[in-house]
């Protein structure tokens, strides 16, 4: 089955080569030193032709000879053709010669180029026996093509390779799951672009005749699927129990070799004469399918349910009815699970723990009440009911992992139970008078809004809504230009994780609101919103509404409301003159003349202690001039501290002479 499959590759086999799984160009090498060759031979030996092949009956046999052409057919060959040679080409000659080239040699094409178009003839195509011989068995070629002008051939050496592919010995298939096994990795690597063979899908039958697994070509008629697929650098086997057999043992085999590809690695040139021999080792790579399985499939005739629908549960008890069942099952899955019972409870707000908790209950199955519970006789205006159902499993059937289950049509969250599954909280209901007509709202009115802020001022939420409005707000919001956000309720602002604890300078903050319409009443696209008397645009973000009518019962918006904090401005660091001025290291302030009573005149001193400086004052510094007094200091060491005093001390000094 596999003899065209190599025809198909002769091509890819004298330009490709297969190395650790990658796929590279040998025909240029062989080319390079076949063109030398060529060129040595003209040179040389002129009216030498080409040397004959080895004789039809080794070609017949399918074998090749070990051993190189003897110098004495050379000869002859030579001196047959030497008088040819003198008026045609030598290439003439090429065509004839290799028509006796044996079908195990294979040419690299770059060498075929370098002959003046003398192709050889098709080579290298295994037959169907050759599939399969031992492993890694070497088939030495002999010196039999002849590749150019000259006498140059090409010595080439066969080493196939196999990679058995084989499943354990046990296998236990389950109806409906696949059973994956990964081969080991192919040696030699898989080709980058795999050949399309290499992808299989088989179907096999369970013959209990035979107890074996029978392969059949018509997909609706297998019981079991086989998908063989390479990825990476090994194999994939896939076999999956889609049929309806009967459980049970049987055996699965599959003894045949699959052709990957081949790799040219050129080894050397050897000079015999006037002969050149290019030697070159081909690797052949097949995939060995060695499998002797004994496959058991497991069949059940029930199934896990992968999904549970309850209709027509009524959620619109008026005040004064009484409960009743009538939740349903589709007709579809009545052989599967049925109802076990519903359940309301009458739902009560715990003061201490904030939590609702069940004080009365009605079942559709007396037997499920306990001893001292409350029972419900009938609903009451305002207070809030919560429904619950069971449903119990019929026959063998199991419930998925993944199973979904809706109550009229919404999700509904479930708990396995022994015998089925339990959806606690399923719907709800708060009992009202019916409504006899409902109305739109038209204007949405929100005041006593918060809407500016400054840059660092924490965000605070104040709107409200007039008396008697049929716009419930549930919570207000701002959404910063950086991401961040922040609510008016914990239950939401509690997870925001970019969280606006101030606003910052440059960020433009957003105006958001989440409203409710009052019972009876309903939003339109056309309502208006009107902030702090100010009608205001609005996107909704998200809402509620009744399919049927188009009446919109919630409304998520994000206004046109903006601002955008601007930084705090920067004080002046302009220094300003410090009227207590702090005195200098090392200068003390002019003391204060004592004053004495007039009765006791005294002449008052002043006492300035001077700090010598051992530097030089720079050229041109302004030197503080002396007054007949000890006192010599200079503005520049004094500084504007040392200068006031210095100044205040020159003054007293004078006030002294004076």
């Amino acid at each position: 089955m596999y003899g065209n499959h190599f025809d198909k590759q002769t091509q890819r086999e004298r330009t490709c080569s297969l190395v650790h799984g990658t796929w590279r160009c040998v025909g240029a090498k062989i080319a390079c030193a076949g063109a030398c060759a060529l060129m040595v031979g003209q040179l040389l030996l002129p009216s030498v032709a080409l040397a004959t092949e080895c004789d039809d009956s080794v070609a017949a046999m399918g074998e090749v000879a070990a051993a190189p052409v003897t110098p004495t057919v050379a000869e002859d060959t030579a001196a047959t053709t030497a008088p040819a040679a003198s008026t045609a080409p030598a290439t003439d000659a090429a065509p004839a010669a290799q028509a006796t080239a044996e079908p195990q040699q294979t040419a690299p094409t770059g060498a075929t180029d370098e002959s003046n178009d003398a192709a050889p003839a098709e080579q290298n195509t295994p037959s169907d026996n050759a599939a399969t011989p031992a492993n890694d068995a070497i088939m030495p070629c002999g010196v039999t093509d002849v590749v150019g002008g000259s006498d140059v051939r090409v010595n080439t050496t066969v080493v196939p390779h196999y990679t058995d592919c084989a499943l354990p010995s046990n296998v236990t298939l389950e109806k409906g799951q696949s059973y994956t096994y990964g081969f080991p990795d192919v040696e030699g690597g898989m080709p980058d672009e795999p050949l399309c063979e290499l992808v299989e899908t088989k179907y096999y039958r369970a013959d209990a005749a035979s107890g074996t697994l029978a392969e059949v070509q018509d997909a609706s008629m297998s019981d079991v699927t086989a998908h063989f697929e390479p990825v990476g650098d090994h194999m994939r086997l896939t076999l999956t129990f889609t049929g309806g057999a009967a459980g049970g043992s049987y055996r699965l085999t599959r003894n045949e070799a699959l052709y990957i590809g081949a790799a040219l690695e050129y080894t050397g040139t050897d000079y015999e004469g006037s002969s050149t021999i290019l030697n070159e080792t081909r690797y052949d790579y097949y995939l060995r399918y060695v499998i002797n399985s004994e496959i058991t499939l497991v069949a059940s005739e029930n199934e896990a349910l992968h999904n549970l629908d309850v209709n027509d549960v009524k959620t619109d008890y008026a005040p004064g009815e009484a409960p009743r069942a009538t939740a349903t099952i589709p007709a579809a899955d009545a052989d599967k699970y049925e109802i076990a019972y519903e359940c309301w409870e009458e739902m009560e707000l715990n003061m201490e723990s904030g939590e609702s908790v069940p004080v009365a209950f009605w079942y559709s199955d007396p037997t499920e009440y306990k001893p001292g519970m409350k029972k419900i006789d009938h609903f009451e205006e305002g207070k809030f009911y919560m429904y619950s159902v069971e449903l119990r499993l019929k026959g063998d059937n199991t419930v998925a992992g993944d199973c979904m289950m809706y109550v009229n049509g919404h999700w509904a969250h479930h708990i396995k139970t022994v015998n089925g599954v339990f959806a606690p909280n399923a719907d709800n209901m708060l009992c009202e008078q019916p409504i006899d007509e409902w109305r739109a709202i038209d204007v949405i009115e929100i005041n006593g809004a918060t809407t500016t802020f400054k840059a660092g001022d924490k965000p605070v939420f104040t709107a409200n809504v007039p008396t008697g409005s049929n716009s419930l707000p549930q919570c207000e919001f701002w959404t910063g230009s950086d991401g961040s956000e922040v609510n008016s309720q914990k239950f939401w602002d509690q997870n925001i994780t970019n969280h606006i604890d101030v606003f910052k300078p440059g960020v433009t903050y957003r105006y958001g609101i989440y409203l409710k319409s009052a019972r009876g009443f309903y939003f339109t696209p056309d309502t208006k919103l009107v902030i702090n008397g100010q009608e205001r645009g609005y996107q909704v973000a998200d809402s509620v509404s009744d399919e049927d009518s188009g009446w919109i019962y919630t409304l998520w918006l994000n206004t046109d409301l903006t601002f955008t904090p601007e930084a705090t401005p920067t004080p002046d660091l302009q220094p300003t003159p410090d009227p207590n001025p702090t005195p200098q290291p090392g200068v003390k302030p002019a003391a204060k003349p004592e004053v004495k009573p007039a009765a006791k005149p005294a002449t008052t001193t002043a006492t300035i202690k001077t700090v010598e400086k051992t530097t030089q004052a720079k050229k041109g510094d302004a030197v503080l001039a002396t007054t007949g007094d000890t006192t010599a200091m200079t503005v520049a060491a004094l500084g504007i501290a040392g200068a006031t005093v210095a100044a205040a001390g020159l003054a007293a000094t004078k006030r002294r002479k004076h």
